[in-house]
């Protein structure tokens, strides 16, 4: 049975920080990318924004297409008092409304296994992503050990319900390696370890718009 979003959002913000905290983490490490404007894609209540937030210089873009979950990020922008660098977008990431080459970090968790037509979401974000830029999107539970101890605060924030580990589709890496090539990206990477499947890509330097 789905959750509803406030309550979610609930456990998004009260049990589930320390994840976005720990990916937060490596995204920067990973890609270098400290300043400009992050794309936080099927954002949910932007989370994983929220978690990039003190740790950088960037500005943020929420896109999602639940108009219930933009209004738990619209609620959370206000309450982490990120108005002045952040906005919410309601579109599906197979037709962002954004332009070309407008954004240098594109960040994701726990929504890539859930999109359709993965080509035409891959060749979108490649679109409205910088030359130089980077995206770093997949998915995952953080490192061994960050479950107990999420069980542990989850029982302590609802006892009557539990901790229940989310139930995402799983998607062979070469599912999505197929459809990064369909969409003609190239130099990207899929890794599939115990902290989650997370994919790579950039935008080369002198890269039209269209990757194809």
């Amino acid at each position: 049975m789905l959750m509803d979003a406030q309550t979610y959002d609930d456990e998004a913000i009260n049990v589930n920080a320390p994840v976005y905290a720990y990916y937060a983490v490596r995204i920067l490490e990973k890609t270098g990318i400290y300043r400009g404007v992050c794309l936080d894609v099927g954002c949910g209540g932007g989370y994983l924004g929220l978690a990039l937030a003190p740790i950088s210089e960037l500005s943020f873009i929420f896109l999602d297409q639940s108009a219930d979950m933009l209004g738990c990020a619209e609620k959370n922008i206000a309450r982490f008092a990120l108005r002045d660098r952040a906005q919410i977008v309601q579109a599906p990431v197979q037709n962002i409304p954004l332009a070309d080459s407008s954004v240098e970090l594109i960040v994701s968790r726990g929504s890539v296994p859930f999109w359709d037509k993965l080509e035409t979401a891959f060749a979108e974000l490649h679109r409205v992503l910088k030359p130089g830029g980077r995206a770093y999107i997949g998915g995952g539970m953080g490192p061994p050990g960050l479950w107990d101890s999420l069980q542990q605060k989850a029982r302590h924030f609802e006892p009557r319900r539990g901790y229940r580990k989310p139930a995402i589709p799983r998607r062979e890496r070469g599912v999505y390696e197929q459809a990064l090539g369909t969409a003609g990206i190239r130099g990207f990477s899929v890794s599939h370890s115990d902290d989650g499947t997370w994919i790579e890509f950039g935008k080369a330097v002198g890269s039209a718009g269209h990757n194809r």
